[in-house]
């Protein structure tokens, strides 16, 4: 006979079937934001060019990994291209399902403690975070899928080392080599730099006399090696070269001012987008005194982030977003702390995520619709509309790659499906329509100008 669950139990699996519904209020209501049109219109190419391999937008290719590319494109063909937008979300959506799953089990592996309700807890504390709820957890960009992949290489990796089991090892790498044909290199970083923490915290240098717990690893390290001989075309094969300069960019044009506020404000930063729990912590810990066992697994996980947080807070280009594949192991670290609280403190930390999976249906809705596309000259689809009407079915061309203008592209492109994608203007086509971000009168004649999201958008005609 099946025992009916603990209240805390069906507690934790109502608000996480909750918490995971909210994800999707965001995805019909927004317009594209930031490189989402970017996003959306590599999809699109990719589909129309029938190479699955190559990541392509405004006609030209671009030295960026597909992987991402594919859920969206089937995601498309079921909703139809119209709804790219909702497309290119729902796959961060899943992808943010999928790492809350992960943190689960992690949890339910790391923490003995009434495991099957910490596994519901640690996937709830992961759906509450700030930055995975309000944010980047479905946000249509690579950075929420490359987490999960990410998170599940590591995670692959500790259990492999725990159980000296070469399957898991498996597992991970293949959860690593998927993590970089999402992005880029810095997978390898995160991982490996994470297998040395496991490494010394397990014990198990024993494993190096393992010929495949050898071999394996570094046959992983030629994937983007291989990957980049057998797609190489033009641009694509520099894929790996093109990661590795990205990352000198971040170290370049260094700027001691900027560098000192980074490193001042980047951990706050980071606790703050680990908000509510995170700052609950903090209170408890100010002023109430709170103390914590840290036992092997919380210390694990600390030592985990922390070498992983490093490079990107040295830094002072490392953003926000390049911090999504650590908020699995946030998650972990907040549970295994909660789990160490009274029944008391435990309530008012379910209280508080309650209140914060409550305040996402008006910031879904209504406060973030309003910041990014009704207030005042922010409503990009107006202006694709106007463009559109101006145009006249006639050839369109850009030379905006600022945000503004691949959003406008994206949705002219789905709308008129009919006719070839926006292309680069090459600055020889006569008789075409040129979107521009700046005044550019050799363009031609000045047809008409938008003010949009605090820049104006140029519309030229090339007679």
């Amino acid at each position: 006979m099946l025992l009916s669950p603990t209240p805390e139990l069906r507690t934790y699996r109502w608000m996480v079937l909750i918490a995971a519904v909210l994800m999707l209020f965001p995805l019909p209501v927004m317009q594209y934001i930031g490189e989402e049109g970017l996003m959306a219109i590599k999809s699109y190419e990719m589909f129309l060019s029938g190479d699955w391999l190559h990541t392509k937008a405004l006609g030209m290719v671009f030295p960026h990994p597909p992987v991402w590319h594919w859920p969206v494109i089937v995601i498309s063909q079921v909703l139809g291209w119209e709804h790219v937008d909702i497309a290119i979300r729902l796959v961060s959506v899943m992808a943010t399902w999928m790492t809350a799953a992960l943190v689960g089990w992690m949890a339910y592996w790391l923490f003995p403690k009434d495991r099957e309700a910490t596994a519901w807890l640690a996937a709830l504390v992961y759906l509450s975070l700030g930055e995975v709820c309000f944010w980047y957890g479905w946000l249509g960009y690579i950075d929420a899928l490359f987490g999960t992949f990410v998170f599940a290489s590591i995670a692959a990796l500790w259990k492999a080392m725990e159980d000296k089991h070469v399957l898991w090892l498996c597992a991970a790498l293949i959860a690593l080599s998927l993590a970089f044909l999402m992005k880029n290199i810095t997978a390898y970083a995160m991982f490996f730099a994470s297998g040395l923490v496991l490494m010394i915290r397990l014990q198990r240098w024993s494993l190096l006399k393992h010929p495949l717990f050898i071999i394996l690893p570094l046959t992983s390290l030629a994937v983007p090696s291989l990957w980049q001989s057998w797609t190489s075309m033009g641009a694509a094969s520099q894929l790996a070269s093109s990661s590795l300069h990205d990352i000198a960019l971040k170290f370049s044009n260094f700027d001691m001012a900027i560098a000192v506020n980074h490193w001042l404000t980047y951990p706050f930063v980071f606790l703050f987008r680990s908000l509510p729990l995170a700052l609950f912590f903090v209170w408890l810990g100010l002023k109430h005194k709170q103390r914590f066992q840290w036992d092997a697994p919380i210390v694990t996980v600390v030592w985990i982030v922390l070498i992983c947080f490093m490079p990107f807070w040295l830094s002072p280009g490392g953003g926000p977003r390049y911090l999504i594949p650590l908020y699995g192991w946030v998650a972990l670290l907040l549970t295994g702390l909660l789990l160490q609280l009274d029944g008391s403190r435990v309530q008012q930390s379910i209280r508080l995520i309650a209140f914060v999976l409550i305040l996402k249906i008006p910031y879904s809705l209504v406060i973030l619709p309003y910041i990014k596309d009704q207030m005042p000259e922010r409503n990009i689809k107006t202006v694709a509309h106007e463009i559109v009407h101006v145009v006249q079915g006639e050839p369109l061309r850009t030379q905006s790659d600022v945000a503004n203008g691949l959003s406008i592209a994206a949705y002219i492109d789905v709308w008129q499906q009919d006719k070839p994608p926006i292309h680069w203007y090459d600055g020889h086509e006569k008789g075409v329509y040129i979107l521009a971000e700046e005044a550019t009168p050799s363009f031609g004649r000045l047809v008409q100008t938008w003010r949009l999201r605090g820049s104006l958008v140029y519309l030229y005609h090339q007679d």
